[in-house]
């Protein structure tokens, strides 16, 4: 009779620990875009952010001289729910479209928000297409056609590394 009294304590102090983790941890949208950051090694110096960011970038891209559509709600449902950068709480990543104007809506929530958080390449990963120096969708760079990007009118190397900013006009050119 004793030995039952001490499990069923012990099964009770485990199902309720498991709930307290499951609450402070599950469905805080703090902690899961926190666990997002933490995906990325740096120091306190990448910190951009404490407190999140909710940031606008528009993008644009031409392939052979026509516009490329950037489709409304990438990043929008549960489909997205094993990528790395999905809310459950918002029930999206934290960087999708509404619309096709290619208006990025780049939405953390909480900090810290760090470099590596706000890399172009992390929405081509939620979109699952191809951007690098080298290839846009499946277009690759070849003796005739390049690769191009510019970040408000001016020339940008970055690429997939760049670190996008708030009303940052994105343009990719394959030409």
């Amino acid at each position: 009779m004793k030995k039952n009294i001490i499990i069923s304590i012990i099964i009770v102090l485990v199902v309720v620990g498991a709930g307290v983790l499951l609450f402070k941890y599950g469905n805080n949208p703090k902690s899961s875009q926190s666990m997002n950051s933490i995906a990325y090694a740096g120091s306190d110096n990448d910190v951009i952010s404490q407190e999140g960011i909710h940031w606008h970038p528009k993008l644009v891209v031409y392939i052979n001289g026509e516009i490329q559509e950037i489709p409304a709600n990438v990043g929008i449902g549960t489909q997205y729910s094993s990528n790395r950068f999905y809310d459950p709480m918002m029930q999206m990543t934290n960087i999708h479209t509404h619309d096709n104007s290619g208006q990025l809506h780049w939405e953390v929530m909480s900090g810290p928000v760090r470099k590596g958080d706000i890399r172009l390449k992390n929405f081509f990963e939620i979109w699952g297409k191809t951007f690098n120096s080298s290839q846009i969708f499946d277009s690759v760079s070849n003796d005739k056609l390049k690769v191009k990007m510019f970040v408000n009118g001016q020339v940008n190397e970055d690429y997939e590394n760049y670190i996008v900013k708030d009303k940052d006009k994105i343009e990719m050119r394959y030409e």
